[in-house]
């Protein structure tokens, strides 16, 4: 019932194209469309590993600076920049062998189409057919 009271149903649409020469179509795989969605699942590493060193960073600070009374809470912190700055590591490790960016699936699906083809000039459009000459008139 709403479509009935839509005012904009009786409009048509414009539409305009402009021409070019050619029209380069790359086809890509379902995985390297997600990757181009979502960016790389390496940044999440990367980000935990940044937190992580950072906490550890933090707390080994706070160690060599600070003089901490309760013994529980010197090996909360000992503990803190262990585990820290181990899991830190290990994924700042992880990222750097599974980084792998934006730039480098997009480079790999423009290989599908190797240089030399697009090179190449596109052959001529058809010449269109000579206009009628104006000293005739039109017949009706």
């Amino acid at each position: 019932m709403a479509a009935q009271n839509d005012p904009g149903l009786g409009e048509k649409l414009v539409v305009r194209r402009g021409r070019v020469d050619s029209v380069d179509l790359y086809e890509i795989k379902e995985h390297e469309l997600d990757m181009l969605e979502k960016g790389s699942p390496a940044s999440l590493q990367l980000n935990f590993a940044i937190f992580l060193l950072s906490l550890a960073f933090s707390a080994i600070l706070t160690l060599s600076s600070a003089v901490i009374q309760p013994p529980i809470l010197e090996t909360v912190y000992v503990v803190i920049a262990v585990v820290g700055t181990l899991l830190g590591g290990y994924l700042l490790i992880m990222w750097w062998r599974t980084k792998q960016s934006i730039d480098e699936i997009v480079a790999k699906i423009r290989k599908r189409i190797p240089a030399e083809v697009l090179q190449e000039e596109p052959p001529a459009p058809p010449a269109l057919p000579a206009a009628p000459s104006s000293d005739q008139t039109p017949a009706g």
